[in-house]
């Protein structure tokens, strides 16, 4: 086969610019190309048996010096589906290039897909939901597990209130390993909060589990699982998962004024009746409180709360805010 030298140190040079396959002639650049690889399999039985070759062709992305991310290129001429890695022994013995394959349809068919769904990013952003649906819904027939795609129709569904449609572009998030990577993670928020906008707080909760259990400790991940649990009426997971923040990050101030509020409830049944939430176990309005500042026990535990009943603490709360807004 075609030897493929292999990109061994840091480039610093930009690759935003170059197309074509790269690092398969120039050992500075990292590997980026169509490689294919071929099975034989048996068909038929007895005398009238045979052999017959099958060839699948897969999309290499070189991400480190011995891993190489491997997807499988579908009959569009797109990659698709999880990316596995190998090592450079298992891709220089079991894979060959095929660069007329990468240059000729793989990059056109990639480069199309991305401006359709630039497309369709455009018309959400301007407001035209129909036009943005249809750019979506064409990305996904060619790739139907295109994330950024999802993400789009999905907000699409959220924006326009079709909770039925929502929810099945949710579940199908779910599924999604690479929904919850570092790549996507602006459109993982903002899906995030459109979920609770919403009011599908039971989805915003697993949403954020879901990504909990596939991500690295986060304390805006926490914070928002705290949030969708606050919408739930759950005071004791929500000030759990506010707590978790606040360990992280002892300066994350709309963890700390989620604290408050629970501080400022649990002291008034007045706010209580006012913002419709139930009351707060004394259990979790002591945690709370330690997480918002007051360490104090006893009949002194609770924020004290002015005539107009919002403590002047609370005030600037970006959580106080909302509620004011949905009164």
């Amino acid at each position: 086969m075609v030897d493929a030298r292999i990109h061994t140190g840091a480039d610093t040079r930009s690759q935003s610019s170059k197309r074509g396959c790269t690092g398969l002639d120039n050992p500075d650049e990292p590997l980026k190309c169509v490689f294919s690889t071929v099975t034989e399999i048996k068909v038929g039985t007895g005398t009238t048996a045979k052999k017959q070759r099958s060839k699948l062709l897969w999309y290499v992305k070189q991400r480190d010096c011995d891993a190489f991310g491997v997807r499988k290129v579908n009959p569009q001429f797109v990659p698709v589906g999880e990316e596995k890695i190998v090592s450079q022994d298992e891709l220089l013995t079991s894979y060959t290039p095929e660069v007329e394959i990468h240059n000729t349809h793989v990059e056109p068919a990639m480069l199309a897909l991305k401006k359709t769904i630039a497309k369709g990013d455009k018309h959400r952003e301007r407001g035209e939901p129909l036009s943005a649906e249809m750019e979506y819904t064409k990305a996904l027939d060619v790739d139907e597990t295109n994330v950024r795609a999802i993400f789009g129709l999905g907000m699409v569904y959220l924006e326009r209130r079709d909770k039925k449609n929502s929810r099945t572009v949710f579940e199908q998030l779910l599924g999604l390993q690479a929904a919850f990577s570092e790549e996507h993670k602006h459109l993982f928020n903002e899906f995030g909060i459109l979920l609770r906008k919403s009011a599908l707080f039971d989805e915003a909760v697993r949403y954020y589990s879901r990504a909990a259990e596939l991500s690295d400790a986060d304390e805006n991940l926490f914070y928002n699982l705290a949030r969708a649990f606050y919408e739930k009426n759950d005071w004791e997971h929500s000030i759990e998962f506010a707590v978790r923040a606040l360990e992280l990050s002892p300066g994350h101030d709309h963890a700390a004024n989620l604290c408050r509020m629970a501080v400022a409830l649990a002291g008034s049944q007045y706010l209580q009746t006012k913002y419709g939430k139930p009351p707060v176990p004394p259990e979790v309005a002591k945690r709370a409180a330690l997480y918002a500042g007051h360490t104090s026990g006893g009949d002194d535990l609770f924020i004290e709360i002015s005539p107009s009943g919002v403590d002047s603490r609370l005030a600037s709360s970006s959580l106080m805010e909302e509620l004011e807004d949905k009164k």
